[in-house]
């Protein structure tokens, strides 16, 4: 028997990972996420693929592999996927909640289960929730869609039918709780609740490591095959609050003997490895930030990464320390409410959630109305004692600065250290958005450069901290489990390995493929 690993998408790009494993009569894909990069090079905010069309704009720009593995309901009739190769997936394995690995899980059809823990699931699923127009939050329900009577080129949602779900296996306990909260949504739609399969149940012999990572939830995963052992890290660090599972995660690892480790290269690449960036870790930039928020007498505002609930934490520890509450939207209360379904912990315990002034409320935030209405705290509240609150607003979130209108104050960006020339001009009008309220700016500034070119946005160190491993740590990981075969991907320089003096890195050749038995 051989085997066989097919990267369709994530080897020479950061994120967008399709990763598909086939042995002993099996297949599954590890992750099947959105390639952000080769989306932008045809989409932007107003530009994105027709969702009356399926399948159909995805194939044709290249967001997706040309294989017959998706939904018959996303087909229009003028696409034909039955000329493409079709695949036998059994599972696919989701890492994390980030879209680069789990967005295009919505297209595949509905037979195929998805494998995570709990969390990921539940993450997952809140995505739909709380946002029922974008088709890359389908991941686990979805409405089924036809062909127009119109037009059979255009496809509609019936209505008046049961959301379609997917079978979810489920690598750590479920209480009924959590089952409950996989039987509705929101908006009131009837679901066919999934069948929730155990772990033990599946005839693939798997494990599922807790790793650390930028979001709740993360995994890394090992499955066996008649060669041995083939280990996928996901998206991993060893610098976080949690770099406990990372560590454990490599010495379960190490122990499985592994014939593959598929590893995640963002930072290999020395050229983007600022050395200052190192010593960095998550209570470093706690730190930073709360010296910055000692030194600010008025409102200070946080903008860090969506479902980034440990810096969530971090600044839930700075408004402790200083006496102040943190306010966050109801989107984000949403989601930590969901949470609670797993673990059981009041994660809106101590938090205040942002009142927006509108005269509808989507049916998410009802929920959150009627469960938390004494956490509600109103703009008025804020305009008249800003330097007792942190309010969790982005760049999107600008507009709500109007109701609090604060004179003054201080705006931490701690979010992504990595710019591209598109977000230059999203920083600039953020950097306007600020001015306008007098507000002082930490985390980046907006550097002039010659006319006809870009502005260069130039990260300030010390409030934010990277979601994925340094190079150091990389390459600590490889050594530590020491696998036969290296396949690095999630990576925009995967020859990058090389230089380590690796001789058993592998780069997915013609067609993308690697058959491991020819190499062992």
């Amino acid at each position: 028997m051989s085997v066989k690993i097919t990267v369709y998408d994530g080897h020479e790009t950061i994120g967008g990972n399709k990763i598909f494993l086939e042995f002993d009569n099996h297949g599954v894909f590890l992750d099947f996420g959105i390639n952000y990069k080769k989306l932008g090079q045809f989409y932007e905010e107003f530009l994105t693929p027709r969702v009356g069309r399926g399948l159909h704009d995805y194939l044709m720009t290249g967001q997706l592999p040309k294989c017959n593995i998706y939904r018959n309901d996303l087909v229009p009739s003028d696409l034909d996927i039955s000329k493409f190769p079709r695949l036998s997936v059994d599972a696919v394995f989701i890492t994390h909640a980030h879209l680069d690995h789990a967005g295009m899980v919505s297209m595949l059809d509905f037979s195929i289960p998805l494998v995570s823990n709990a969390l990921t699931l539940v993450l997952l699923k809140c995505f739909r929730d709380c946002d029922s127009h974008r088709i890359e939050h389908d991941a686990i329900y979805s409405a089924v869609r036809t062909n127009c009577s119109d037009d059979r080129r255009v496809l509609v949602s019936k209505r008046n039918e049961e959301f379609r779900t997917r079978d979810l296996i489920v690598t750590t306990p479920v209480s009924e709780r959590f089952e409950n909260f996989f039987k509705s949504c929101p908006w009131g739609k009837n679901i066919r609740p999934p069948n929730f399969i155990e772990s033990e149940e599946v005839d693939i012999e798997f494990k599922q490591f807790d790793v650390d990572h930028s979001i709740y939830g993360a995994s890394a995963f090992a499955i066996n095959t008649s060669l041995g052992w083939i280990v996928y890290t996901g998206d991993l660090r060893l610098h976080g609050r949690h770099a406990y599972k990372t560590k454990k995660f490599i010495s379960e690892a190490r122990k499985l003997q592994p014939l593959a480790l598929i590893i995640e290269g963002t930072r290999i690449d020395e050229s983007k490895d600022d050395l200052t960036e190192e010593s960095l870790t998550e209570e470093s930039v706690k730190e930073k930030c709360a010296d910055t928020v000692a030194e600010e007498k008025g409102l200070v505002v946080a903008d860090f990464s969506p479902r980034n609930f440990e810096r969530l934490e971090t600044f839930k520890r700075i408004t402790d320390e200083f006496d102040r509450e943190l306010v966050i939207l109801m989107k984000d209360a949403y989601y930590l409410d969901a949470l609670a379904c797993v673990d059981g912990i009041d994660h809106l315990d101590g938090l205040r959630i942002f009142r927006d002034l509108k005269a509808r409320h989507e049916r998410f935030e009802k929920k959150i109305l009627e469960r938390h209405k004494e956490a509600l705290v109103d703009p008025n509240e804020i305009k008249q004692d800003p330097a007792h609150f942190i309010v969790c607003f982005s760049y999107w979130d600008m507009n709500r600065l109007f109701d609090i209108n604060p004179s003054g104050g201080t705006y931490i960006y701690s979010s992504s250290e990595a710019y591209t020339e598109e977000q230059a001009i999203d920083f600039i009008r953020l950097k306007n958005w600020l001015a306008m309220f007098n507000m002082k700016v930490k985390g980046f500034q907006v550097v002039d450069s010659r006319q006809g070119q870009w502005p260069k946005i130039e990260p300030e160190q010390g409030y934010h901290v990277s979601g994925h491993a340094s190079r150091e740590d990389i390459l600590k990981v490889v050594e530590s489990i020491n696998p036969d075969i290296v396949i690095p991907v999630h990576t925009e320089k995967p020859t990058d390995f090389l230089k380590y003096g690796y001789s058993n890195v592998l780069i997915p050749g013609q067609n993308n493929e690697i058959i491991l038995d020819n190499v062992v």
